[in-house]
């Protein structure tokens, strides 16, 4: 069960309706040529069914319940168990659930005494699931891509100022995870001017780089 969304899962239990909804829309989106996988074509047609676009941030939630661990194809398991967590019964019931869990995360990451590790731990998710394969780095076009998405509420300048500092040093290797990780924890606690940044070593260098890009005025 993933931290933070609990209150999703203290309803009523929909008993065995779940898996076989479930494997009714196995049946439907699973990939002609392998029944063992979702492809892409079969995520985008679900995803069009559930009303969302591909890029949704909701995709990326299932994605994170159905802990799916490449971008654009769920296997069999992960949709199985995904759903056991989920306990989903109809489309609406689905998208209900996806958008529930979404608010309970990010109004754990926005308050002081909320569940940050919930938020966490999607955060770090969407790193994992968006790179490419074999790749211990996310590109640096998605990182912001996704920065944008997950971080832009509730850290703007931040989030705005990395953007722009990434640019211009033309960072071409993209963000590994250690830096990624630690981007959060800058925005957490660091001042969006930077004036409290702590210059221990402790931060990946490229964070030492955007602090002094920040206090020299982003120039």
């Amino acid at each position: 069960m993933k931290r933070g969304v609990k209150g999703v899962f203290a309803r009523k239990s929909s008993g065995g309706a779940a898996p076989k909804f479930a494997d009714q829309l196995w049946d439907k989106y699973k990939d002609p040529k392998d029944a063992d996988i979702i492809s892409p074509e079969g995520v985008e047609t679900f995803c069009g069914d559930l009303g969302f676009d591909p890029s949704d941030v909701h995709v990326l939630i299932f994605a994170w319940q159905l802990e799916a661990s490449r971008m654009g194809y769920f296997s069999k398991g992960e949709w199985t168990n995904g759903f056991a967590r989920l306990r989903a019964s109809s489309m609406p019931e689905l998208k209900a659930v996806l958008e529930h869990i979404y608010q309970e995360t990010m109004q754990g990451a926005r308050s002081m005494h909320g569940d940050h590790e919930a938020f966490r731990d999607f955060y770090a998710f969407a790193h994992r699931f968006c790179r490419d394969d074999n790749k211990k780095n996310l590109d640096t076009e998605t990182a912001c891509a996704m920065l944008a998405m997950l971080v832009q509420s509730l850290y703007p300048r931040h989030v705005e100022q990395f953007a722009a500092f990434l640019a211009k040093i033309n960072r071409t290797h993209g963000i590994n995870q250690d830096e990624w990780m630690c981007f959060l924890e800058l925005c957490r606690t660091v001042k969006d001017d930077c004036s409290d940044y702590a210059d221990d070593g402790a931060w990946p260098i490229l964070l030492d780089e955007y602090v002094e890009y920040v206090q020299e005025g982003c120039k």
